[in-house]
């Protein structure tokens, strides 16, 4: 199983939802792939991992994949790397990301929801558990 994550202009809901995921469901996915827009939050994000990885003794396998953001280019991307039972995590991503997924099935789609977004900027273990879900739909 994969672990599909979006980043684009800010690292915060990708990383928070991350870390909601291995928080909450205690699985610690060994196959990562982040999908950016932006070469600086795709490193970033992909560093933030490692830490948080090195400090819970575990290994994973990170992959970077550039994408435009606009549907048909995502849609070009995901098709060669999402298989069957992989979980797609949409917090970080734009619009145009999501529709590119209208088209899969058989996969998780995971989003951390946040009823107040005055905490946006704050770290998951930082902000009222009660202020935030993570969703879960199976497609």
């Amino acid at each position: 199983m994969k672990y599909i994550i979006f980043v684009s202009k800010d690292i915060w809901p990708a990383i928070n939802s991350f870390c909601a995921y291995i928080k909450l469901k205690r699985e610690y996915p060994k196959d990562i792939v982040i999908l950016y827009s932006s070469l600086k939050e795709g490193e970033s994000l992909g560093r933030k991992i490692k830490i948080l990885y090195n400090a819970l003794n575990k290994e994973a396998k990170i992959e970077k994949i550039k994408i435009e953001e606009n549907v048909d280019s995502v849609k070009n991307a995901i098709k060669d790397i999402v298989d069957e039972g992989d979980t797609i995590d949409i917090t970080g991503a734009r619009k145009s990301m999501i529709l590119a997924l209208m088209h899969l099935s058989n996969v998780k789609i995971v989003y951390l929801r946040l009823s107040d977004m005055r905490f946006s900027e704050s770290a998951f273990l930082m902000r009222p558990m009660a202020l935030q879900e993570l969703m879960e739909v199976q497609i």
